[in-house]
């Protein structure tokens, strides 16, 4: 598929999206992180060494399957459901490697969402207002982890039921 085929995500798609897997993030850790209240719960009503420890270790356990959960998200799941997470799926936009405008592998994954965070902790949350603006301003509506990624965020393709061909360019549905 050509690159002229497959037309850029808007910007309001792009952040329906990113609003729906922050919730269904946010939903994920809070049920992860009820082992950890409890433990905690258990040390203010009663303080011993064994509490404290349950609440260490149940910190341990929760933290760790919140970044397990999120990694597998963010970068395992739209590395098998080619470039869709489950608000790209519901927004019907993905994320396309530039070289083959296919779905990226996990290691593109990897690699767009590690420095969106790394850009994200280092600039102190700053870049989230460069990025939704660069985003909402630029002409190809990409951000700079896209860029050093080589991925951007594309309208998912609609199937054309006047051709026999299973996979018709991308066409926004404003268009048509």
């Amino acid at each position: 598929m050509t690159d002229s085929l497959l037309i850029s995500a808007k910007p309001s798609k792009r952040i329906m999206a990113l609003i729906l897997d922050l919730l269904i993030n946010a939903a994920v850790s809070a049920i992860l992180l009820i082992p950890g209240i409890i433990a905690l719960t258990n040390v203010w009503l009663e303080r011993s060494e064994a509490n404290i420890i349950a609440v260490f270790i149940a910190a341990l356990i929760s933290g760790a399957l919140i970044v397990s959960f999120a990694i597998f998200y963010f970068v395992c799941l739209p590395s098998i459901w080619e470039g869709q997470t489950i608000g790209k799926r519901v927004a019907k936009i993905r994320v396309v490697d530039i070289t083959t405008n296919e779905g990226p592998n996990a290691k593109t994954m990897f690699l767009r969402e590690s420095t969106r965070i790394l850009i994200f902790i280092l600039s102190f949350g700053l870049s989230a207002i460069t990025s939704l603006l660069t985003l909402c301003l630029s002409e190809t509506h990409t951000s700079f982890h896209e860029q050093i990624s080589s991925t951007r965020v594309v309208n998912v393709n609609i199937y054309n039921e006047n051709t026999n061909n299973p996979n018709p360019p991308a066409v926004d549905q404003e268009q048509q």
